[in-house]
């Protein structure tokens, strides 16, 4: 009797990590940036290997995305045409931490849901963590929509940028070495004389 018991439970087990083959990461324009400048971050859905659902689909739920506001500046984040909020974007802060919580509907299988817009604004050799998680910590929020509403956990995979310093341009360079030129120049004719 026991015997059938632990095997039902393991059963369980494996069905439900199989269901969440789905994942939702969000995915920089570029790993380092420079101080003061501007990138974004695409948050990509890729639920093509869901089970138990029909494929091609639509899939819809809510994320919150965290950061040091300290080190990035939130700039808005834009959903991909087709796309729609069932949970406007809200912005919230609570110390040094900001998160941006929204809920999205009509995603295909795979792609890009949407884009984040920042400007790195930590000092050079700072390291900016985003976070990802389900909007709902509890039962989850995520679900296919078609033939009708299944749930699923997708993994949630957060992202770092590097942030570094601003490049000084070519021509700052060129001046440097012209003021060089000059120095030297004086000191070698005041040599001389």
């Amino acid at each position: 009797m026991n015997i059938r018991i632990l095997g039902a439970t393991l059963l369980l087990i494996t069905a439900s990590t199989t269901i969440q083959a789905a994942s939702l990461k969000l995915v920089p324009s570029a790993s380092t940036v420079a101080q003061n400048g501007s990138f974004t971050v695409d948050l990509v859905l890729n639920a093509s290997d869901v089970p138990l659902i029909l494929h091609p689909n639509l899939f819809g739920g809510s994320v919150v995305v965290d950061f040091n506001r300290t080190l990035l500046s939130y700039g808005g984040f834009t959903l991909k045409n087709g796309l729609s909020f069932f949970d406007a974007p809200v912005t919230t802060t609570n110390g040094n931490t900001q998160t941006v919580t929204f809920g999205f509907d009509n995603a295909p299988d795979e792609g890009t849901v949407g884009t984040f817009s920042f400007t790195a604004i930590g000092g050079p050799g700072s390291l900016a963590s985003l976070g990802l998680i389900d909007a709902d910590d509890y039962s989850g929020s995520f679900a296919s929509y078609n033939p009708g509403y299944k749930r699923f956990t997708p993994v949630f995979t957060g992202t770092q940028v590097s942030i570094s310093a601003v490049p000084l341009p070519a021509g700052v360079w060129l001046l440097g070495t012209a003021v060089g030129a000059l120095a030297a120049r004086r000191r070698f004719r005041h040599a001389v004389a």
